[in-house]
């Protein structure tokens, strides 16, 4: 339910192979081809085998390319991971939530221009200018509840979505609906109890007779409470250590879904393809939404379309305690890609630019890792200093010769490398760089970048405060 402008700051964000159902012929790392062992080389520098692990899967023209689990699924038992693993999949269900909304329209039982009080008539006054596609969109207006923190009382508790509703809608609205993208999950909770009306049928059950049982999802499963899931790893917060129990009834029709990187793979291909909605849907979810001003968001409908070198870049990642998923398309190369991660400190290395970078290798595009140099204490302290982007204040350490960054309040310090004297790399994810600007042979700012970013992207500068000698 973490949007990513949430993980921009927090820099300091960022087994056994089982083949996916659809894979006629066995394809791993163990195929001994170039890309998979780039890939996996790749990977290995993130994923540890005695930590919180991931189950990745890459696919070119529908064939593996790469199938392969990193890391524990359980600590407490000492469990490798498989690539067949169940997590919970978070905010990537939004893309069956807004299938859904689609497909019933498609079907005449609802109009996505319609406002919200023609199917929930308890709305506010102030709500009355919100259709469906705002809410789809995110540009209704409506707060995120779950940045509030008169929430965090409420976690733990199994609201019922109707509960959420008359919480959210005691809410003042951001702004005008259709002006602005402000990503809620409530929006999605509230498209899911359309969904229930216009369906004549729970959300549930009408996305797993449209979609699930059709595509023979064996292990994507829908679960608010505490039923038991087969396969699912154990989720872990930063440390690692046990995860903060949040109820997942708090992301009913915006994060209902477990499932695993083949089930996603499968669903992806077969919406991408044209067989779960017409070409006019499809293209709703594809392309990024207009606001009343013209401008565009990148968010479609449960999707996010980006460019990148200049082609069509779908995204969709989802983000709770413990479990992290991250899934890319790139249509013109016919590349999908799914990442599913059990844990928190490797969130914080960019989970995003990862599985991009992964995309980019499977087109054929060389990835040569980074060669650290060598620089001695004395240029070090060149950059230790505190570091302001916007509200937010981090540090750059120096300890025992090794710099270390941490880029928000929350967020530990990790190790960067150089690879000159202006740029430094994060050791556990060197797609993840930190340019620096120098004056009189001491930073002045440091500009974050993700290597190979997003068309539409633009990077965070941090400020060098005058106070750097108060750095600890």
């Amino acid at each position: 339910m973490t949007p990513r402008s949430t993980l921009l700051f927090c820099v300091a964000l960022l087994g056994n192979a089982s083949m996916p159902a659809f894979a006629a012929t066995p394809v791993s790392v163990t195929a001994n081809t170039a890309i998979a062992k780039t890939m996996d080389s790749y990977l290995q520098t993130t994923f540890k085998p005695d930590l919180p692990g991931a189950a990745v899967l890459v696919l070119r023209d529908g064939r593996p390319v790469l199938s392969k689990a990193y890391g524990k699924a359980s600590l407490e038992l000492n469990m490798p991971m498989r690539a067949d693993a169940v997590f919970h999949v978070a905010s990537v269900s939004k893309q069956f939530t807004a299938a859904a909304l689609l497909k019933l329209a498609e079907q005449g039982k609802l109009d996505i221009h319609a406002p919200l009080s023609q199917y929930l008539p308890d709305t506010p006054p102030a709500w009355a200018a919100i259709t469906l596609s705002h809410l789809a969109s995110h540009t209704s207006g409506i707060p995120n509840l779950y940045a509030l923190p008169a929430m965090r009382a409420h976690f733990r508790e199994d609201l019922t979505p109707a509960q959420l509703f008359a919480i959210a809608k005691d809410l003042p609205l951001l702004a005008t609906p259709g002006s602005q993208f402000h990503y809620a999950t409530i929006n999605y909770t509230l498209l899911a109890m359309v969904i229930n009306k216009a369906a004549g049928k729970s959300y549930e059950a009408y996305v797993d007779e449209q979609f699930i049982q059709p595509l023979g999802l064996k292990h994507t499963l829908f679960s608010i409470g505490n039923a038991l899931v087969p396969g699912l790893v154990t989720p872990y917060a930063a440390g690692p250590s046990t995860v903060d129990f949040m109820s997942h009834h708090l992301g009913y029709g915006g994060g209902s879904y477990y499932s695993n990187t083949s089930d996603i793979a499968t669903w992806t291909l077969a919406l991408q393809g044209g067989k779960m909605l017409s070409p006019a849907s499809l293209a709703l979810m594809n392309t990024p939404y207009q606001l009343n001003d013209g401008k565009q968001v990148r968010y479609g409908y449960g999707l996010r379309p980006h460019t990148l070198n200049q082609a069509g870049y779908i995204q969709s990642n989802g983000d709770i305690p413990g479990f992290h998923s991250e899934t890319v398309y790139l249509p013109k190369a016919r590349v999908f890609v799914a990442l599913l991660h059990n844990g928190e400190g490797v969130a914080r290395t960019g989970l995003q630019g990862m599985v991009k970078r992964l995309a980019l290798i499977a087109t054929g595009q060389v990835y040569r890792a980074p060669q650290a140099i060598a620089l001695d204490t004395a240029k070090l302290q060149a950059y230790v200093g505190l570091y302001q982007n916007g509200g937010e204040t981090g540090k750059i350490t120096l300890e025992k010769g090794k710099l270390y960054a941490a880029f928000s309040a929350n967020s530990p310090a990790l190790p960067i490398s150089a690879l000159s004297a202006t740029e430094f790399f994060y050791d556990d994810n060197p797609d993840f760089r930190l340019r620096f600007v120098l004056r009189e042979g001491k930073a002045v700012s440091a500009h974050w970048v993700e290597m190979d970013a997003l068309n539409d992207e633009q990077d965070a500068v941090l400020a060098r405060v005058e106070a750097f000698s108060q750095a600890k």
